[in-house]
């Protein structure tokens, strides 16, 4: 149990795990069903397998689990006593996180669609908690400028929408974010800002890498025209993001600037 526990802490503080099970015995080996070893990115290993071959060999694959897209795989260990050692691997991760930057119309809807998407949904904007108490499960920052991002927890596993409706905000908080590792970045608002934006963050000293990842205008082209479809169309392309890594480029939403 003490080994579970420490995988939901891991979890919880936004920690990558692997965890090992002996799933099943055959002949002489040195721990029997249930044995469990627990490896996280960040350095922490908990817990036994059994040592020797069967350790070696679960280390490695969750090493290599935790550096690549597998969730799950299945060994089965030759042990130097004459028997195998079936063990179970399992990858969990931090759940996704969105992180709206506005809390107008299209913000407000993007924020109600990320959390039924199964996000976990914050909103930065100077009046955010006001404005976002309606929405179930949506956490409030109140924040007027981008210095938020400064602190924020997995940037890797956050994904930034920025609809504040002022030129000049969207571009401070998307050059922000540019400029920090988060998962990506996408903006509400036509080819001319998209321009702006990454013209800034070339003055910004930003990677070029980076501010190519740029998103503007972010969503797929589904012919959005309300709020709602809007919202809709960007969580649809964070979902697709999210599972192949990639959207199509006759995909993205169609640019009226």
């Amino acid at each position: 149990m003490d080994v579970l526990r420490k995988l939901l802490q891991a979890v919880d503080s936004g920690d990558t795990c692997v965890l090992a099970t002996v799933a099943g015995v055959r002949g002489s080996a040195p721990r029997k069903d249930a044995a469990r070893l627990l490896v996280s990115a960040r350095g922490l290993v908990c817990g036994t397998v059994g040592g020797g071959e069967v350790e070696t060999g679960a280390l490695a694959a969750a090493s290599e689990m935790l550096a690549g897209p597998d969730n799950g795989r299945l060994l089965e260990i030759a042990t130097n006593c004459g028997g195998v050692v079936t063990v179970m691997l399992e990858k969990f991760a931090p759940g996704r996180r969105l992180l709206v930057v506005g809390a107008g119309h299209v913000g407000r809807a993007v924020a109600v669609a990320g959390s039924h998407a199964g996000y976990r949904v914050t909103v930065a904007s100077p009046g955010a908690s006001e404005r976002t108490q309606a929405i179930a499960g949506c956490e409030s920052v109140a924040a007027d400028d981008p210095v938020v991002l400064d602190r924020w927890e997995n940037p890797e596993r956050t994904q930034v929408v920025v609809a504040t409706g002022d030129a000049d905000a969207d571009t401070a908080w998307a050059v922000a974010a540019l400029a920090r590792p988060f998962a990506g970045v996408g903006v509400v608002g036509s080819r001319n800002k998209a321009a702006a934006i990454r013209h800034t963050a070339a003055g910004a000293g930003v990677r070029p890498d980076r501010i190519h990842t740029l998103r503007c205008p972010v969503g797929l082209d589904l012919g959005a025209v309300t709020p709602e479809e809007i919202a809709v169309s960007i969580v649809a392309e964070l979902i697709r993001l999210d599972r192949t890594g990639e959207v199509p480029e006759g995909w993205r939403r169609a640019s009226r600037g």
